[in-house]
């Protein structure tokens, strides 16, 4: 184990020479040079992604922006990728229900389009939102499928990261063999591609693994050494909760100075970005720490543990609300959608029958004025039926949109009013018929007559 623990410090040392680039500002500049709205959904959600463990509000606002205008352009695998930083935010928000209702929303879509990284990245949210459910068999088998569609498109990333959540789950049904194992394949891939946000995550779990199988020295290192990944990445949840783990440890092996600190500390960044579970916890552990010593201390936090746990039980309201909210925007920009995709397929309608009525329209005035083509009365009326039927078809589509609102969508009305403007076109069309048949008719017998006039000068030419 000491051996283990001097490599990770080396590695630690190793990491610590480089530093990262800020994901965040890199991302916020590409944003303000995209050109394409399909590249500004795409960096919309990687800045919700870069927000959702720091600033929950701030990342909802990021994907819900994304997915506004991915349903704006039709453009569906950014409505995955948006529904799916959705999901973040609601898991972080401990709201399991929306998470996992966005996030099969988001499936639905990445199966449709055969989008397997965005199908794996659902997978694997999947898994945690039935983690937090406590339904940790089912867990296990979104998560395991999640890791075999990453390792199938060779993504270290998500192998790592599907690889860890499943290291969680093991941890929570405190099969700790399989748990250990999880987080240290999490860490070593991590590590090998310099992804510091589950570097930092893995050495935390792996700290948590430790100290409940009773190596406290151990956990001790992996929760000091995962802090700095947590702050590089501004990951201050994760960060929030080592310094709580840590103020158990200490209280567990009689540090009760360092313990005071870490809980102190876990309190600070977790009041501060409003990680309201963790405040309950940390104040609720503050308020035990001071209750023989400082009843005033312990009162002190006994009402931020109170409020804390109050407002959480009013977070889980105003969750419900928003929810509600965000779920009737989502409807009215499909509704939007759908609107626009409709109101584009009736002018290409309209289009189309005006092509229709002006080739039929154009046959016939060349047929009216053609001198030498003899036509039936058969083929006039064919062809001014084919006319009646996209006249009339033209004019449906035409006052379709202010038939529906008269009507309020009454089939009985929409058919009555259909029924009458027929009633109007079969009198026209029949006499419309009649006159071009006339017309027609006169014609052919011209073309007969001077038919009939040139073989008769013929025949004469050949007698004489």
């Amino acid at each position: 184990m000491k051996k283990i623990i001097q490599i990770l410090l080396i590695t630690f040392s190793s990491c610590c020479c480089y530093s990262q680039t800020d994901n965040r500002d890199s991302i916020k500049h590409l944003l303000l040079n995209d050109k394409e709205d399909t590249n500004r959904v795409q960096h919309l959600a990687d800045l919700s992604f870069e927000y959702f463990e720091s600033n929950p509000d701030t990342s909802m606002a990021l994907a819900f922006e994304a997915l506004t205008l991915a349903n704006q352009i039709g453009y569906e695998k950014g409505k995955a990728i948006s529904l799916n930083r959705v999901s973040n935010v609601y898991n972080v928000q401990s709201n399991s229900v929306k998470a996992l209702e966005a996030l099969l929303q988001a499936l639905k879509i990445n199966e449709k389009i055969n989008n397997l990284d965005g199908k794996q990245k659902n997978l694997n949210n999947i898994g945690i939102a039935y983690t937090d459910q406590e339904e940790y068999r089912v867990a296990l088998d979104y998560l395991f499928k999640a890791k075999l569609l990453a390792e199938q498109n060779n993504n270290n990333r998500s192998i790592s990261t599907a690889c860890q959540n499943i290291g969680r789950v093991y941890d929570s049904l405190k099969v700790y063999d399989s748990a250990r194992l999880f987080a240290q394949q999490s860490y070593d891939i991590a590590y090998k591609i310099n992804y510091h946000r589950i570097i930092g995550s893995s050495l935390l779990l792996l700290g948590h693994i430790h100290f409940r199988t009773g190596q406290n020295n151990s956990a001790l290192e992996f929760y000091r050494l995962s802090i700095p990944y947590s702050k590089e990445v501004k990951n201050d949840l994760k960060l929030s909760q080592a310094f709580f783990e840590m103020a158990t440890l200490f209280q567990k092996i009689n540090h009760t100075d360092s313990s005071l600190l870490y809980a102190k500390q876990s309190l600070l960044y977790a009041r501060g970005k409003g990680f309201t579970q963790v405040v309950r916890d940390a104040a609720r552990f503050l308020s035990y720490y001071y209750r023989k010593i400082n009843a005033d201390s312990a009162f002190f936090y006994q009402d931020i543990s109170r409020a804390a746990n109050d407002s959480l039980f009013n977070k889980q309201k105003q969750w419900q609300f928003q929810s509600l909210s965000f779920d009737e925007k989502i409807r009215q920009q499909e509704l939007a959608a759908e609107e626009l995709k409709n109101r584009e397929e009736r002018t290409h309608d309209l289009q189309d029958a005006i092509i229709v009525i002006g080739l039929i329209s154009f046959v016939v005035f060349f047929l009216l004025i053609s001198r030498s083509i003899i036509v039936n009365e058969k083929f006039i009326k064919f062809f001014g039926i084919i006319g009646l039927l996209a006249v009339f078809e033209f004019i449906n589509l035409f006052i379709h949109p202010f038939l529906s609102r008269v009507t309020h969508d009454s089939h009985f009305f929409m058919l009555v009013v259909l029924i009458a403007i027929g009633a109007l076109l079969v009198p026209l069309h029949h006499k419309l018929e009649k006159w071009i048949t006339k017309v027609m008719v006169e014609k052919n017998k011209k073309i007969r007559l001077n038919a009939a006039k040139k073989m008769i000068e013929q025949l004469n030419d050949d007698i004489n």
